[in-house]
């Protein structure tokens, strides 16, 4: 792992919402939300599936307005059906959670940095996943904690 990152903060949560991984509402194993390749807020609107690959259970949201009152991000729960996530896990007594593997591994180089640059990417310092992960997650005196519990939930 580099112990430097450059892009954490150019980078926005929504990005990593087309592709959530949930606990399925009818047999709690992993399901998938999937917004067929569509980034939130970049579309006006989104399809929007969950579809679990052990029961069969399936649904569909047609053509959500992206920017309703419906869509949730920065919780642990999934934006669009608001289905708990499957990779979540408590650490220290807080809750560390991804929308998916990707968004685990980005948020694993982030923690794992010792050096996190903005390189002047100021109208995004407020927006971005490096500048909105809590200081219990970045904090330097938590990172092996943080690494061990990311492990855990690569495991999963």
């Amino acid at each position: 792992m580099e112990s430097r990152t450059k892009h954490t903060y150019r980078t926005e949560l929504s990005e990593f919402a087309k592709e959530v991984l949930v606990e399925c509402p009818n047999c709690q194993h992993q399901a998938l939300v999937n917004t067929f390749g569509e980034t939130v807020y970049k579309a006006e609107k989104v399809k929007v599936r969950v579809v679990c690959g052990y029961c069969g259970f399936n649904k569909d949201l047609e053509r959500i307005w992206v920017r309703s009152k419906h869509l949730i991000l920065g919780e642990a729960i999934d934006p669009f059906f608001h289905l708990p996530l499957w990779l979540k896990i408590e650490v220290n007594g807080n809750l560390l959670w991804a929308y998916s593997f990707e968004h685990l591994r980005f948020i694993e180089e982030h923690i794992a940095a010792k050096l996190r640059e903005r390189n002047g990417f100021e109208h995004f310092k407020t927006r971005s996943v490096g500048a909105r992960l809590p200081r219990w997650m970045t904090a330097a005196n938590r990172r092996e904690d943080m690494l061990r519990a990311i492990e855990k939930l690569r495991s999963k």
